[in-house]
């Protein structure tokens, strides 16, 4: 991340919780990376690693996706821009240089440059607030009228200083994934990267997988799991009273220390923590559900599958 943008936010002052209410939001997602590809071939090389349709992607509007091993488990979940030729893909900042050196093997003698952005590009996220269309504003996938400002940190702040003119709450990128977890965005750290087939994640009801478009690396356990209808394990929106941090990562088990599944991402909001967890389907029946660490915190499903 580019030194003039963090100092630039340590002197904000950003909120460490999700609001629970629809007030004008403003944050910096510094969990996030950009890594744009292109070239001639660009377009067809994604198309055979990615679990998304690459040539249904509209310009500039964003889609989601996962790259998966070879054994269909997701190494990262991505929001995917297209601009023309090329391909920004937006993942954690955790995962971006193990996907490019991934990647990389499989360019051999295509015409495809992956850069990484993470220095030169700033992530945004901005919600309820009526703004003008503009370049490098995106609509945000599966959040109603949320965006995406993607550009270098100096057109960052100016961005930045302009919507600061209105009432705005600014929020820390920890905050800004308590609105993730409502919208059932599943974004993967290091903690998590190959543990789940993209259905454990709900990919297929984001519209992140494509099961007519071909080949792509995992492909054949991911359709397998779709069209056999093996998948055991599900992603289900949670939250614990608990305040203290809980990382992705984190093991859910029950009264007797089973193991009922995986804690996918969290967020403080109020006196409480809300979760996504991935849960094997019979830890739904399960009232004693808690996670694996000191305090053995207990937690309670939201409703059924995001």
């Amino acid at each position: 991340m580019h030194a003039d943008w963090i100092d630039f936010l340590k002197n904000q002052n950003l909120l460490v919780q999700t609001p629970t209410d629809k007030r004008a939001i403003l944050a910096p997602l510094t969990h996030l990376a950009v890594l744009t590809v292109s070239g001639k071939d660009a377009a067809s090389f994604l198309q055979g690693q990615t679990t998304c349709d690459i040539n249904a992607l509209i310009d500039s509007k964003p889609g989601l996706g996962a790259y998966c091993n070879a054994k269909g488990r997701a190494i990262t979940s991505f929001i995917i821009i297209k601009q023309q030729a090329s391909f920004q893909l937006i993942l954690t900042s955790d995962l971006l240089d193990i996907v490019s050196k991934k990647l990389r093997m499989y360019v051999l003698r295509s015409d495809v440059q992956l850069i990484d952005n993470s220095n030169d590009l700033c992530i945004t996220a901005i919600a309820n607030v009526e703004i003008s269309p503009q370049d490098r504003l995106y609509p945000y996938p599966q959040l109603d009228n949320s965006f995406l400002f993607i550009d270098s940190p100096e057109q960052s702040r100016l961005f930045w200083s302009k919507l600061k003119q209105q009432p705005i709450t600014l929020l820390n990128s920890d905050a800004w994934l308590g609105l993730d977890i409502q919208a059932g965005i599943p974004w993967l750290f290091a903690q998590t990267s190959e543990e789940f087939v993209p259905q454990m994640l709900n990919l297929d009801k984001l519209n992140a997988i494509s099961f007519e478009k071909g080949c792509y690396t995992g492909q054949e356990i991911v359709a397998r799991t779709h069209y056999l209808g093996k998948n055991k394990r599900a992603m289900y929106p949670a939250h614990s009273v608990s305040t203290t941090d809980i990382l992705p990562g984190c093991t859910v088990t029950d009264s007797e220390d089973n193991i009922m599944g995986t804690v996918v991402l969290a967020a403080q909001q109020d006196n409480a923590t809300q979760l996504l967890v991935v849960l094997k389907d019979q830890a739904t029946e399960t009232k004693n559900l808690q996670l694996d660490n000191t305090d053995h915190d207990k937690i309670s499903l939201n409703s059924s599958p995001k």
